[in-house]
């Protein structure tokens, strides 16, 4: 039977994270309950889709990659996948041999979105190269029995400013549970004056213990992994999939406009600064 790689887009705010969990929203939970009920997919216990990551709950995706066996050609199968949920679309397909497995990736690369706010991208940058090269990530890292070694290799980590945003965007072969988002958190540290970039080398060499923060999730979006592969985008059957965008951003438009009359209303000709008025 013919054996395809999807590539996946996914926003991720609704879901519990990537992998099923019984009674939880999940991607992977999602997908397979919708294969299921187009009688495309079995039920043996603790079925799992072949992943290239398992994202946390509420990152996002636009290039996670699955594997799934069909007796439809690939185009159609991408079709069924973009009928499965408006908040899930195949964006691409690929035929792929037996041998073939998504956690074995040259890279993997993350994109984190940070307010550029008080932020000076030239310092956030020269922070962001330290990382860059083989260290032990211990310090910036969760527990993962899926990993035998915490020492791993970031490929780049590149910081610029897009609009509002400073753009972060990390690459590297594999990442630990919480990689990025303790990364970033760690900058957010090196911003607030608590660490210096000292503190950050000799975390990296394992001299040092830190804890950092881990950054929210709903900034963090999975743009891509890479594989010897050629991919044939999906162009058709994603209808449902931009309703549902345009759809969020309307509300979001709105839910900003209401929140600033509010304001407005509550708050008549008060500056933002904190009122420091005496209480009677």
């Amino acid at each position: 039977m013919p054996r395809y790689a999807l590539k996946i887009a996914y926003w991720g705010e609704p879901f519990e994270g990537f992998a099923t969990q019984p009674g939880r929203l999940t991607v992977e939970g999602t997908i397979l309950d919708g294969l299921r009920r187009r009688g495309l997919a079995g039920d043996p216990p603790g079925r799992h889709l072949p992943v290239a990551s398992r994202t946390d709950r509420g990152v996002h995706a636009l290039g996670n990659v699955v594997v799934w066996e069909s007796s439809l050609p690939g185009e159609v199968l991408a079709r069924v996948f973009n009928a499965l949920d408006p908040r899930i679309a195949c964006v691409a397909w690929a035929e792929v041999g037996r041998d073939f497995h998504p956690r074995r990736a040259s890279q993997r690369w993350y994109r984190y979105l940070e307010t550029a706010r008080d932020r000076d991208p030239a310092r956030w940058a020269r922070w962001a190269r330290l990382f860059v090269g083989e260290h032990d990530f211990v310090h910036f890292s969760r527990h993962d029995p899926g990993h035998r070694t915490t020492r791993g290799r970031i490929q780049a980590f590149e910081v610029t400013r897009q609009g509002e945003f400073l753009v972060l965007d990390v690459r590297a072969p594999f990442f630990l549970w919480n990689q990025v988002r303790k990364m970033v958190g760690a900058l957010h540290q090196m911003q607030e004056g608590r660490w210096d970039e000292e503190d950050l080398r000799q975390a990296l060499q394992g001299t040092r213990r830190l804890d950092p923060p881990v950054a929210p999730a709903g900034s963090l979006i999975l743009m891509d992994v890479l594989y010897d592969l050629a991919w044939t985008p999906v162009r058709r059957g994603v209808r449902a999939q931009r309703r549902f965008f345009d759809a969020e951003l309307e509300v979001s438009r709105l839910r900003t406009t209401l929140l600033g009359w509010m304001r407005d209303r509550m708050f008549p000709g008060s500056s933002s600064e904190e009122d420091s008025s005496a209480v009677p």
